[in-house]
């Protein structure tokens, strides 16, 4: 049976413009104002995370994210992004030993991993590539197409459950509905910026619809074996940095790894 909508509707779309705006800029303007914004984010989700595996910030979480915040910075320093992927498992061992929570120090320590990745995935897809903020672009915008179409089919048709036990409120409508937006979004950028070959990246964005709901389903596991509802309340209506960005760092560190596997083949497409 199909639901209502939301109280908070009117709060979501706000705090969702709000964020929209810095976001878009960030993107546009490139290095370093989109490094400090993923700085920025990267920051809070650090922070976010450590609260999550810990139940408090503690020595291990300031390490954590002050390794997070640092990646972005890189660049700017002359400093290769694969120098934070060579230190990230060192990394990993420090916060595994510093773990207060002993139930939480697995998940605590591989969140060097969940974060560093994609942040570094999307420095390189805006700044490295020679398109890079159309892509960007594109990504974000198929993760939010994702997002809000599964939240649309979810809510109007119901129906069977994705994962219950892990996310009682996902349904197989809402995948199908998000691949959907995803895939209209794809083919409506490739035309946008006269890409190449416009089914396959409307197919390629319906791929990375599930790869983003797979991202949002692993952070709900987190959240649900720490008997926590969302990573923060930093955002009014939608929760923390982390329950906003969860689809967009699977996708991301997805579409870079893709690229890197391929030798940069699939961007023929684009």
């Amino acid at each position: 049976m199909a639901k209502s909508l939301p109280k908070n509707l009117l709060q979501r779309i706000i705090s969702a413009i709000a964020l929209a705006l810095p976001a878009l800029a960030s993107i546009q303007f490139g290095e370093p104002y989109f490094n400090i914004f993923i700085a920025v984010l990267g920051v809070l989700m650090a922070w976010e995370w450590s609260r999550l595996c810990q139940g408090k910030l503690q020595a291990g979480g300031i390490v954590l994210i002050l390794f997070i915040g640092l990646i972005p910075f890189l660049p700017i320093s002359g400093l290769a992004l694969q120098e934070a992927i060579l230190v990230a498992p060192v990394i990993c061992a420090l916060l595994f030993a510093l773990a207060q929570r002993q139930n939480g120090r697995i998940l605590f320590s591989v969140g060097v991993l969940y974060l560093a990745l994609p942040i570094c995935a999307f420095i390189f897809l805006r700044n490295s590539l020679e398109n890079g903020v159309e892509f960007v672009y594109w990504l974000v915008l198929v993760v939010v197409a994702t997002d809000t179409g599964g939240y649309g089919f979810g809510l109007t048709i119901g129906g069977p459950k994705m994962a219950p036990r892990i996310s009682p409120k996902k349904t197989w409508a809402g995948l199908l509905g998000g691949m959907l937006c995803a895939c209209i979004m794809g083919i409506g950028m490739s035309h946008l910026f006269d890409w190449n070959e416009p089914f396959f990246v409307g197919a390629f964005s319906a791929l990375l619809a599930i790869v983003a709901q797979i991202g949002d389903l692993f952070e709900s596991h987190v959240k649900r074996t720490f008997n926590v509802k969302d990573s923060s309340n930093i955002i009014p209506g939608h929760g923390g940095v982390l329950d906003r960005m969860d689809g967009m760092l699977t996708a991301g560190a997805a579409f870079a790894g893709i690229i890197l596997m391929s030798n940069g083949h699939i961007l023929s497409w684009f």
